[in-house]
């Protein structure tokens, strides 16, 4: 005797929630109120669709606990997967088509009870949506465990009016991080330090980006000072079942890598020189690809002067502004005169923070001709000359790093201080 056809059991989808998956009419399938009321059950699934090689396909967002994982299948095996996940998991669902939303669900008696409502969601065609929607890597309306966990995200998949920036925000790192991927090792584990991670929004995300969406196995450290804010991320983390993400207490400027090579470093709004400690632990780690988002930066705006540019530096804030400049660029510069070919580069849009900059430093395979480090020591040298500078952090905190670059063949490192 064959098994029953759970499609066609009594408690099975209504046959208009059948025909809008089978169909490609579904918008947003959501399945809640899980039967099952332990932690390790699945609490809630987001379906909406996606198209992958030119083939019809829907994505899972399958919520355990605090931990979300994503699935993609094509439509056919997507609609037995719904039926499996229905029949066994949950007692309530949503659908939402372009034609009405349906609300349907099982009762005590052992039957479906559905309701039909008029549409709240528009089916975009795919022209329009690159037109009109930005396509983020975490896509709106889908929910994600660790946005939710932090704040940015309900449970639902929208995202807090007075989050939307930090929404933005993250998923615009996550581009510039994607995009650099090619340039880290392509296989085995990858080793990621984010030096004074804060609340750690681009910990978490970044922990996301290689994890879920590339597959890949890391060990990622979120250094700070806080106690607090370290206990509190960890928490978590340990929440969301995030293996081989920790964080610790520690000062940058003491950050030791041991003998594990660090494939990435991040920073984000690291205050005054401790963007340039984070950078120095990062080259000295000879971590691979180098991101920093400075913040305020103290130690150029009280020394930088100029006679040239003396109708430019007697505002005030005209100075700090020259100062921060001048501070990203002397950043810019050591770090390509370490080996790296660095960017700086438009991280999110002025209107969010005036802290906009990005530095984002690769390094180079094989390093720069000798004569052309000395044309960029030239003009290291030059620029703090120009604005009066005696004194520069990074240069100081990559003093040993730079003597063995001197010692190198032909690289003499006249004009750097050791």
């Amino acid at each position: 005797m064959k098994n029953p056809d759970p499609s066609r059991s009594e408690l099975a989808l209504p046959d208009v929630i059948m025909k809008a998956l089978e169909g490609g009419d579904c918008i947003q399938l959501l399945l809640c109120k899980p039967i099952d009321k332990q932690v390790s059950a699945f609490r809630k699934v987001t379906v909406r669709p996606l198209v992958i090689k030119g083939k019809p396909h829907y994505q899972f967002a399958l919520l355990r606990g605090r931990q979300e994982v994503h699935e993609n299948l094509l439509r056919e095996e997507s609609v037995l997967r719904i039926i499996e996940l229905w029949t066994a998991h949950f007692r309530e669902g949503y659908l939402f088509t372009q034609h009405a939303d349906y609300h349907f669900r099982k009762t005590k008696q052992g039957t479906i009870s559905m309701k039909k409502h008029a549409p709240t969601k528009a089916l975009e065609k795919e022209s329009e949506t690159h037109n009109r929607k930005k396509q983020y890597l975490i896509p709106e309306g889908v929910p994600c465990a660790f946005l939710e966990a932090i704040g940015v995200m309900t449970d639902s998949g929208k995202v807090k009016s007075a989050q939307y920036h930090k929404f933005r925000q993250i998923n615009r790192y996550m581009e510039f991080i994607n995009d650099i991927v090619p340039s880290l090792s392509g296989s085995g584990e990858l080793n990621i330090v984010d030096f004074g991670c804060g609340k750690s929004y681009l910990t978490f995300a970044t922990y996301y980006l290689f994890t879920e969406i590339l597959k890949r196995r890391v060990n990622i450290t979120g250094l700070d000072l806080k106690q607090s804010v370290v206990t509190h991320c960890q928490k978590i983390a340990d929440d969301l079942q995030y293996d081989g993400l920790n964080f610790e207490t520690g000062d940058i400027s003491r950050f030791q890598s041991g003998s594990r090579k660090c494939d990435l470093s991040i920073s984000l709004h690291a205050c005054d020189t401790a963007t340039d400690a984070a950078i120095a632990a990062a080259v000295c780690a000879d971590t691979d690809v180098i991101m920093a988002v400075p913040c305020c930066q103290h130690e150029i705006f009280q020394q930088i002067s100029s006679l040239s540019q003396s109708g430019l530096l007697k505002h005030g804030i005209l100075k700090e502004k020259t100062a921060s400049l001048v501070t990203d660029a002397l950043r810019a510069l050591m770090l390509e005169i370490c080996g790296y070919r660095t960017q700086v580069i438009e991280f999110i849009e002025t209107e969010h923070t005036p802290k906009n900059l990005l530095i984002r430093a690769v390094k180079r395979q094989p390093r720069l001709p000798m004569r052309e480090v000395r044309e960029l020591i030239r003009q290291f040298q030059s620029l703090k000359d120009q604005y009066g500078i005696d004194t520069f952090y990074l240069e100081q905190a990559l003093g040993e790093h730079i003597q063995k670059i001197s010692q190198m063949p032909g690289h003499v490192m006249t004009g750097i201080d050791g």
